[in-house]
């Protein structure tokens, strides 16, 4: 077996260890979910943005072997005042057009960045099942969100990135923290954590 030295890079999906006092967060749960012969290191900080991938960059450990990439949400959460205008009535396509643009571009350029670290690269769809408090949120967010994901998914590969399907696998009100609803729970955490590692292989 190929030993694999993991780093996640990202927001706070992977830095969450604030969220869910007490439980492990998912770097804890990653580390206790590879063989003894692996290793796994988190330079994802919560609240980051997609602009904060370089800044990152530059704490990857140098023996790093794989890199896994959860970014996006926060800058997502930018445009989130606009779903209200979905809500009284507006298209949605019309809505995310210019944002959809925006984030095409910005998201485009950070997997470049990234893959020119030259060490294989993975990054995840944005979970859909969030259980939001705020009716326009609930109503208008999931549809909102596959439309950008659809663009991870394109984006990653016509560079030829893997991509870990988070909204596939976090689906339970469960899965997210009760501290903060865009963040994962331990139960999602490991959840997390399984589809990364099935991602990667057995090495």
């Amino acid at each position: 077996m190929t030993e694999k030295h993991i780093c996640l890079m990202g927001d706070s999906v992977f830095d969450n260890d604030g969220y869910i006092p007490g439980e492990p967060g998912v770097i804890e749960q990653l580390r206790r979910s590879v063989p003894k012969t692996w290793s796994a290191f988190k330079v994802a900080v919560d609240g980051d943005c997609i602009e904060d991938i370089p800044d990152q960059l530059e704490n990857v450990p140098s023996h790093t072997t794989d890199i896994v990439v959860s970014i996006g949400g926060n800058d997502l959460r930018k445009f989130r005042h606009l779903l209200t205008q979905a809500a009284e009535g507006a298209t949605l396509e019309d809505v995310i057009a210019a944002p959809l643009a925006d984030f095409e571009f910005a998201y485009g350029w950070m997997l470049d960045t990234v893959s020119e670290r030259g060490v294989p690269v993975r990054v995840c769809t944005i979970y859909t099942a969030i259980p939001f408090v705020e009716p326009e949120m609930r109503d208008h967010a999931p549809s909102a969100i596959d439309a950008f994901n659809a663009l991870i998914m394109r984006l990653a590969e016509n560079r030829g990135v893997p991509v870990v399907r988070l909204d596939l696998a976090c689906r339970d009100d469960s899965d997210f923290s009760e501290i903060s609803p865009i963040e994962p729970s331990s139960q999602g955490g490991q959840k997390i954590v399984d589809a990364i590692l099935q991602s990667l292989g057995p090495g």
